[in-house]
């Protein structure tokens, strides 16, 4: 979707003309939430979004919001509100009043204090009335409160920043909750609030925007990567229980690495908290942003691992789902992590935007990694061992995360 036609922002950095945005989907279903009051613009939108987000996780999970019995669960979410309409409508009415009536003032030195007045009140009246709650629903931590209480959950609710790795981190802190045996089911998910001007322009200082349309992962022709919106939950619980209550599982969290290591150091890692092999994993959910050096980092921190490819030597695929919603950011491993459970869940090793010219790394043919340009049918040359598959993050600040997921168990498991 287009976002202006200008090339450059008011500091002169390259600006997005183009982002993956959520439109009419970012929205809810006003009789499936407690509303306290009408809502207002100038309240947290995002606290509606994510509720229903959740909402949704849990019916799909065949769990129902609302529970008259009290459930121990936690809610782990990740999300950092820094323009929200709650702040800014605050914001509006308290500093930059103050500050907007300082320049009248000095433009008009002769003004009556009485047309002054009229001037702050009619500001006043242009902006949404304002509220203790609409402000305290601006605050990140409230959002997670109200989601728990909605979700009849009685254990912690919390609320992270952990940039690109938001997701991951949740996810962390929800397995962390029931290995502890604090809860024995829990939410975990992340929320990339709307983008806007000031985001944006701020991002532009950090970020390599494309300056295409079209985000292609892994290529040679990428010139940056293209912001996103979007939001996505998992309901969590431990193995032998998700088993005994013969629920449907998408898929196994075998691992969780984070840290400032290589990337290939933060794989092999949770290659080995989760007993796996590396042959045994076949794909791998790229960080993937359309930048060419960072995606050509990524597939040498894989290659490195692997190792050169050898006739019937081990294989593995890689993708980036940034191609087909962007880049989400506090989102984006949330994102990452949903495409590769729904890949192990259906069997399928899932197509990325396709490029017409992927890395000259990819193009060897002593690599064994392999760009996924196309849906392929996910079978495995040992039948013993299940199928599996990794995501890997990388946040602006250099911090880096990856993590193994597996299929969910055989039928003789679940006897």
């Amino acid at each position: 979707m287009t976002l202006a036609p200008g090339a450059h922002n008011l500091f002169e950095r390259p600006y997005p003309t183009h982002a993956g945005l959520l439109g009419d989907l970012y929205a809810c279903v006003p009789r499936d939430i407690t509303f306290p009051r009408q809502i207002n613009s100038g309240e947290n939108q995002d606290l509606y979004f994510a509720v229903q987000l959740a909402f949704d996780a849990l019916v799909d999970a065949g769990m129902r919001p609302h529970s008259a019995d009290p459930v121990r669960g936690t809610v782990r979410f990740g999300y950092a509100p820094p323009f929200s309409a709650s702040t800014v409508n605050w914001l509006e009415h308290t500093f930059f009043i103050d500050q907007t009536m300082d320049i009248i003032r000095r433009f008009f030195r002769s003004a009556p204090e009485d047309a002054l007045a009229m001037v702050r009140s009619s500001l006043v009246d242009s902006l949404p009335a304002p509220d203790a709650r609409s402000f305290l629903a601006g605050l990140g931590h409230r959002v997670a409160d109200w989601m728990a209480r909605e979700c009849s959950f009685t254990g912690g609710a919390t609320t992270l920043d952990a940039g690109a790795l938001s997701g991951i981190a949740a996810l962390r802190a929800a397995i962390d909750d029931l290995r502890s045996g604090r809860a024995d089911v829990s939410l975990a998910g992340a929320v990339a609030s709307p983008l806007n001007r000031a985001m944006l322009e701020g991002l532009s200082g950090e970020v390599t925007f494309s300056t295409g349309t079209e985000l292609v992962p892994f290529s040679r022709d990428g010139t940056g990567t293209i912001p996103g919106e979007g939001g996505a939950f998992f309901v969590l619980k431990r193995e032998a229980d998700a088993l005994k209550a013969h629920d449907r599982i998408y898929a196994l969290v075998r691992s969780v690495a984070c840290g400032a290591q290589p990337m290939d150091v933060m794989l092999q890692t949770a290659a080995d908290r989760a007993d796996a092999p590396l042959a045994s994993i076949q794909l791998i959910e790229g960080d993937g942003s359309g930048i060419p050096d960072a995606d050509a980092e990524q597939v040498a921190a894989v290659q490195k691992l692997w190792g050169e490819h050898k006739p019937g030597g081990p294989l593995v695929g890689i993708g980036s789902v940034k191609g087909n919603v962007g880049h989400c950011l506090l989102a984006s491993a949330a994102a990452s992590i949903l495409k590769a459970a729904l890949a192990l869940r259906r069997k399928v090793l899932p197509p990325q935007m396709p490029a017409a010219h992927p890395l000259e790394s990819l193009a060897n043919l002593g690599s064994p990694v392999y760009l996924l340009n196309d849906a392929r049918p996910w079978i495995t040359g040992d039948p013993s061992s299940p199928r599996r598959a990794a995501v890997m993050v990388e946040d602006l600040g250099g911090r880096r995360a990856a993590l193994v997921l597996e299929e969910e168990p055989t039928t003789e498991d679940r006897r």
